[in-house]
């Protein structure tokens, strides 16, 4: 499985990508499976954008800013198995949930290959 980028007019569509950002970004949706650490709470939840260095995920719930998550990320072919730190999370406009970004602390460099892979 791969996720391409397009370019389009000089854009590249599908990408998001600021001064902030360590790793451009696909905006794609695969269901997460996060446990919040050390209390070991879940919740299932879906993906916004996926990117090398972190994920954007949609939740129900207010996450803390350096909170950790064990995250379990399908991709269809393959489950990710990585650990996570809350970098953001903000309500959405206009309905009952938050955005949040999570950055990836714990990658090993086969899960690194893979996700580097199918951003292409």
């Amino acid at each position: 499985m791969k996720l391409t980028k397009q370019k389009k007019c000089g854009i590249l569509k599908g990408i998001k990508m600021d001064e902030r950002r360590k790793a451009p970004r696909v905006g794609v949706s695969f269901p997460v499976e996060c446990n919040i650490l050390p209390a070991k709470d879940y919740f299932y939840t879906v993906s916004k954008d996926l990117s090398v260095s972190g994920v954007k995920i949609i939740t129900n719930d207010f996450l803390a800013r350096n909170h950790f998550l064990k995250l379990n990320i399908n991709l269809i072919d393959n489950v990710l198995g990585l650990k996570a730190r809350v970098a953001w999370c903000n309500k959405e406009r206009a309905v009952d949930r938050y955005s949040a970004g999570l950055e990836f602390v714990e990658i090993d460099e086969q899960n690194r290959q893979y996700l580097s892979s199918i951003i292409r």
